[in-house]
């Protein structure tokens, strides 16, 4: 108890709430990570580089890829290029050859990014403390469009900035073709190496007839044999760097160090890695290109199952032939997580610690199960547990820690005495046997499934093969009540344009409707309508990004792309999904369980009623007023265990994701379902969303994902884990997990941190609820561990919490800057006990 309160002071000042800080850092370590944080006052920042072929046409930022965050619509204006004019004033000129533009799209591309990573991006190594080289990656590039191809997507572009533009004013949301969340072949990249990555793309392109070669499918794998040698050519020249520096090295140790790290750098990422030092290299390297080539840093852009792509090497270097100490090898992994927050440079200057929402999400997958259930828990998912503990609050790579009904107990007391020191939020949980049933829903064989991976907070996807364009599509669920009650229209407001459009399918007026399955007849075809408006838009940004924008470099690290000879984003993966995130579950399933007690079983209230005193959110006379208490507070709920509840919360879902199953792309993605919510619940798109049926008012925040509404569980943490369980499926009658939404389910959820202080009994007791959570929950658990007197205390001294994360959702952010609203929605949480 007493070391634990040492850990928890801030920077030795005593505060009222303690605040979790780092420990036990190894010397290198603790200098990256105070060095990193010491923010945009650094000598060397991974800050933002722009680079432009020249021409007077060229494009180089892509505003699609930043639709699911609404807030910059308004940046972006409606005519013209707006904002994106800052990035191309910045940008530098690339020297190119004099055949550029008689080449193919994918081949400008290829060559274009391999001249600005070899010949423009600077080669450095940030300290002598660092063991991992490449420095640089936020890059902005150029597109490479001729002028042929410039019109037609500019013409495209500004067709999606009406038709986005129209889908978020009217409340359904947002979605955009965005970049990251993928996890690449790291796994071949680190046992195989590119060298094996460009023969493969060779021998196909050698396949290719004559006329294929001069066609699309020979500029596709030419392109991608191009990009497949640029990690070769840019670790010779971080292995040059290397040398250069060991004539200067300050102690003959470093000399060494620097030596041994240009013998890497002229190993991997070509060829197979030998050792762990070259292994976590080869990650590094592979990863950085990924984020550089996207133009799109660090979000989503994910590393898989690493202590199983790494195991063997550690196991050979540490365990079996000592080549080097643990130490040592977790000063490795402290020089790959200082990469890892470079992510957050271009930002730091816009926001303090981390920018402006600490939401990127490198996710690293660690520990699971194997293919008989058995699990795959080794030495070096311990180690890199350690690392993730010592150095938090910190907040990349994030850690996402699989369970199942074999998760060993000495994983379990590693997790949960991490959550107590770490106040809850160093890494999320998924639970195996529910996620392996949602990937086995989707088409993923038994066989394979118990490999999957978690990208960008906690979206299930599997690994080198899958492009599953996990946050795209992002409709607001509780539109459906909406369109219901108004017959396929918007509520009526201030704007006739809006009052009088007809949206959804004209369902009849539920004023006249008798009966509760009537309302439900209704309700279903509108919810299944903006399932399908919300795919057919989308599908106008998915059009624009395969045609204009290929990325040949990722295409070499997804498998599928060189069988097919297409691009990544064109088709190309052997799996390829775009998933619809519902936001406001539990908005809309209070609302449709209120109109089902109040207006068809008590008959208290009628529909012209509900729908007068939702015009008037609430507030147009004493009787609405007493209304909105009688849904907020006598209404059912769903969050707590009730099965009559619960089954028609497991009819709303099964109902709004079977639809998902109908569409696909123009380049062959078929749309799936998932719950993550992000920031959609409580941004900009929650104040589009009129009062709801649940008492809920105008503008204010949508149920949180998965979660229940806020002061809607009232029968404690079990009761809510059995209810995720069953709307998502539950389970079969010979015990199989069901699961709906093969993306994941985003479960945030509060504990009193007096519970995990008390004694060892309380402790085995959160033990056995993540043993039930394994059984009867969802997919993935966010912790937080942190009373209301503290966070309240926070918002008076932010000056004395600086260092408080907390869990907004799939991911954590830094309590003090997230602002205002946002804080007092996490202060309101239900708080549990064990």
């Amino acid at each position: 108890m007493s070391d634990f309160k040492e850990n928890l002071r801030s920077n030795g000042k005593e505060i009222r709430f303690p605040v979790a800080q780092a420990h036990d850092l190894l010397p290198r370590s603790k200098w990256l990570r105070d060095y990193y944080f010491s923010g945009h006052e650094r000598k060397w920042n991974n800050l933002a580089m722009f680079f432009t072929t020249g021409v007077d046409w060229d494009v180089i930022l892509y505003e699609g890829e930043f639709y699911p965050a609404p807030e910059v619509l308004d940046m972006i204006g409606i005519k013209g290029k707006g904002v994106y004019y800052s990035g191309e004033s910045m940008a530098i000129t690339v020297k190119l050859p004099d055949n550029f533009w008689e080449l193919s799209l994918p081949e400008r591309r290829a060559i274009f990014f391999e001249t600005v990573i070899l010949d423009y991006v600077p080669k450095e190594i940030i300290s002598e403390n660092d063991l991992i080289a490449g420095g640089r990656f936020n890059t902005w590039l150029s597109r490479c469009l001729d002028k042929k191809q410039v019109k037609p997507y500019w013409k495209q572009a500004f067709k999606n900035r009406k038709i986005i533009r129209e889908f978020h004013n009217n409340g359904f949301g947002n979605f955009g073709a965005t970049g990251g969340h993928i996890i690449c072949d790291h796994e071949t990249v680190v046992k195989k190496g590119f060298k094996y990555i460009y023969e493969n793309i060779k021998e196909h392109y050698e396949k290719l007839t004559k006329n294929e070669k001069k066609g699309p499918k020979g500029n596709q794998l030419r392109a991608m044999m191009r990009s497949a040698e640029i990690p070769r050519k840019l670790a010779k020249k971080y292995a040059d760097k290397c040398r250069k520096l060991k004539e200067t090295a300050s102690t003959s140790e470093r000399a060494k160090e620097l030596e041994q790290m240009a013998k890497n750098l002229e190993r991997v990422p070509w060829e197979p890695a030998e050792t762990f030092w070259q292994g976590v290299q080869a990650i590094w390297l592979t990863h950085m290109l990924i984020m550089a080539e996207e133009s799109f840093p660090g979000a989503g852009t994910s590393f898989g199952r690493s202590d199983q792509h790494l195991w063997h090497l550690y196991k050979k270097d540490v365990l079996d032939e000592k080549n080097i100490t643990k130490d040592f090898a977790k000063e490795i992994l402290g020089s790959f997580w200082f990469h890892c927050h470079t992510a957050y440079d271009a930002f730091m200057i816009l926001g303090g610690k981390h920018g402006v929402n600490s939401s990127f999400g490198q996710l690293i997958t660690l520990s699971g199960c194997g293919p008989n259930g058995e699990d795959l828990t080794n030495e070096l998912t311990y180690t890199i547990l350690e690392v993730v503990d010592e150095w938090y609050p910190s907040l990349e790579p994030k850690p996402n820690v699989r369970l199942h009904r074999n998760s060993p107990k000495r994983l379990l007391d590693v997790i949960v005495d991490m959550i107590a020191r770490a106040q809850g939020s160093p890494f999320l949980l998924n639970f195996d046997e529910r996620s392996i049933a949602g990937m086995v829903l989707e088409g993923i064989p038994e066989d394979e499934a118990w490999d999957y991976g978690v990208v960008g907070c906690l979206e299930n996807t599997m690994q080198g093969n899958d492009r599953s364009g996990t946050v795209n599509c992002n409709p607001d669920l509780a539109k459906s009540i909406e369109l219901t009650l108004w017959n396929g229209k918007n509520m009526p407001n201030d704007d006739p344009k809006k009052s009088k459009k007809q949206f959804g399918p004209k369902t009849g007026d539920p004023e006249k409707f008798e009966t509760w399955e009537e309302f439900w007849d209704a309700w279903v075809n509108q919810i299944q309508f903006i399932i399908k408006h919300t795919a057919e838009n989308y599908n106008h940004l998915e059009q624009l990004r395969s045609e204009f924008l290929p990325t040949p470099y990722v295409s070499t690290i997804i498998r599928g792309c060189a069988e097919k000879a297409l691009d990544v984003r064109s088709g190309g993966p052997e799996l390829r999904f775009i998933t619809i995130e519902g936001v406001g579950y539990a908005t809309t399933v209070d609302s449709l369980l209120a109109i089902k007690k109040f207006v068809y079983d008590d008959k208290k209230y009628t529909i012209a009623q509900i729908k007068e005193a939702l015009l008037n959110d609430y507030k147009g006379n004493k009787d609405q007023s007493i209304m909105q208490t009688m849904l907020q507070m006598k209404a059912p709920k769903y969050g707590n265990d009730d099965d009559e509840i619960d089954e028609i919360g497991r009819k709303i879902m099964e109902t709004w994701c079977n639809e998902c199953w109908k569409y696909k792309t123009p380049n062959d993605f078929q749309f799936r379902p998932g719950m993550l919510s992000w920031n959609y619940w409580a941004g900009p798109d929650a104040l589009k969303c009129v009062a709801t049926p649940n008492g809920r008012n105008s503008g204010t925040f949508l149920s949180n994902a998965i979660c229940p509404s806020t002061s809607a569980a009232n029968s404690g943490p079990t009761a809510v884990t059995n209810s995720v369980g069953k709307v998502i499926g539950g389970k079969t009658e010979d015990n199989k997990y069901v699961n709906y939404l093969p993306n994941g389910t985003s479960h945030t959820i509060t504990f009193n941190p007096s519970v995990f202080f008390r004694d060892k009994e309380h402790k085995e007791k959160f033990k056995a609820y993540l043993r039930g959570y394994i059984e009867n929950g969802g997919t993935s658990l966010q912790i937080n561990m942190v009373s209301t007197d503290m966070l309240r205390d926070a918002q008076k001294k932010p000056e004395d919490y600086k260092e408080l994360l907390v869990r907004v959702t799939g991911y954590n952010a830094y309590f003090v800057t997230i602002g205002k609203e946002l804080q007092e929605e996490i202060i309101s949480r239900d708080m549990h006990a064990i």
